[in-house]
């Protein structure tokens, strides 16, 4: 099958790419919703069911880069086929799961299954739609990002109200058979990869280690202060391993991903703005849910709906800022996109027990458009500054960081929020919650401004 051919038929192997990418952001927004009815049926601490998440985040992150350059020498029918098979698996040990242990484990399979289709998936896009309509691609795989965080939400909390918290991952089951079987279907003729040379096991294990430790580190930061052994120990494997892989990918015949692909000019700069982004953005939102429970009262319904209308702007912004981005390039959106992501995150500092419905509604649309519009402009342009043999490996590093980004955005965000907390003294529990709030969304602006600055420095379009 030639480029030409892959293109007409870039439609199919879309939809395998969007089914992973629907699936991953399903199950994680229903499992938000499923969390207390897991900690009582269990009979575990929310410190302990926190595992369930913090697993999955850990493993997805210590693996994508690493699926990603695996992939480029196996090809995307190899990791959809082994990606899907092992989400499915995990899915099916979480429903058979009777203990928080089993569930735990059944999770960390899953997301091995995830790092490899997630790490790919940009990747892919890029690779069956034409050079023109990229930017239609990652706009579409946006959407499906939006349309799993979405779903989730209303799906989980219907379902659970009739069945027990297992049906939450054997929805998996079906999607991902039948995402399987479309690989064996629409794969069979797609290349694959000319070049031969193995993974480099030295470096794909220091990567792995130094994520792994750096995640770890961070999860243990709410509990343990910065000079306990648990978390200084983390952080001094995590730079170890980090400083080895990148001796390591200094030497040719040693490395996994090259640092070539580092030193393609605006490459670095437009994975920073995006790292920023998502830590501007999750630092911000995880503080969102309890301020609309505890301050304002509402129920965990009302507070699922007011969620989703982030992902349904960004579901609306994002295909039209790629299909404007193929047209008129993306310095103009990208930063654009952070102004108002910005302007949203600002009108957080009036969050009080006075805040209108219609206000809080505001701001959380305002941020979404503005994350829609920036977002699939900024990973278009990252994908047009690669070579096709680099796709790959630029779609594992880009879904690397972006969920290394939302971790150490909740890790400042919380453990910032914690700090001011307890030294707000003659202040009501609201008050507190409010007024250390408003602070902690000084740094998601700052990041957010940092974000459209460096956005606007960079070149409109890739040459």
């Amino acid at each position: 099958m030639t480029s030409p051919d892959i293109q007409a038929h870039r439609y199919r192997f879309f939809t395998i790419a969007a089914i992973g990418t629907f699936m991953g952001t399903l199950d994680g927004s229903i499992l938000n919703v499923a969390l207390p009815s897991i900690a009582a049926d269990l009979d575990c601490r929310v410190d302990v069911v926190a595992w369930v998440v913090m697993a999955y985040a850990i493993t997805l992150v210590a693996l994508m880069m690493v699926f990603g350059a695996w992939a480029q020498r196996r090809g995307y029918p190899f990791a959809y086929k082994f990606g899907y098979t092992l989400f499915v698996t995990g899915s099916l040990i979480c429903v058979l799961s009777r203990s928080i242990h089993g569930l735990i484990f059944g999770r960390v399979i899953q997301a091995t299954g995830a790092a490899m289709f997630q790490a790919v998936g940009v990747g892919l896009v890029s690779e069956v739609f034409p050079p023109e309509e990229r930017g239609k691609g990652i706009g579409l795989s946006v959407m499906m990002v939006s349309a799993g965080l979405m779903a989730g939400p209303p799906i989980g909390g219907f379902l659970l109200e009739f069945f027990p918290w297992q049906v939450i991952f054997v929805i998996n089951l079906p999607i991902g058979l039948t995402a399987l079987g479309l690989c064996f279907a629409f794969f069979r003729e797609f290349p694959k990869p000319t070049g031969k040379a193995p993974i480099r096991l030295a470096g794909a294990a220091a990567l792995s280690v130094g994520l792994l430790s750096a995640m770890l580190g961070l999860s243990f930061i709410d509990e343990y202060p910065l000079i306990d052994p648990r978390v200084s120990g983390c952080w001094l494997v995590a730079i170890v391993g980090m400083i080895l892989f990148f001796r390591l990918e200094g030497r040719p015949e040693k490395s996994l991903i090259g640092l070539d692909i580092f030193r393609i000019k605006d490459f670095a700069p437009r994975l920073m703005a995006m790292f920023l982004m998502f830590a501007a953005l999750s630092g911000a939102l995880v503080l969102v849910p309890f301020f609309l429970q505890n301050v304002r009262g509402l129920s965990p319904k009302n507070v699922g709906l007011y969620l989703t209308l982030l992902p349904i702007t960004m579901f609306v912004a994002a295909p039209l800022a790629g299909r404007i981005s193929d047209r008129i390039g993306y310095r103009w959106l990208t930063s654009g996109g952070m102004l108002l992501f910005a302007a949203g995150l600002s009108m957080f500092r009036g969050f009080d027990q006075a805040a209108s419905s219609l206000y809080i509604a505001a701001s959380l649309v305002l941020m979404g458009v503005g994350v829609g519009i920036f977002n699939t402009p900024n990973s278009s342009a990252v994908m047009g500054l690669v070579s096709q043999k680099q796709r790959a490996t630029a779609s594992g590093i880009i879904s690397t960081l972006r969920n290394l980004g939302m971790a150490v955005g909740i890790a400042i965000s919380t453990g910032l929020f914690a700090f001011l907390r307890s030294r707000l003294t003659g202040m009501t529990e609201s008050e507190t919650f409010i007024a250390a709030f408003h602070q902690v969304v000084f740094v998601s602006i700052a990041l957010a401004l940092t974000c459209a600055i460096l956005s606007f420095t960079r070149r409109n379009r890739p040459v």
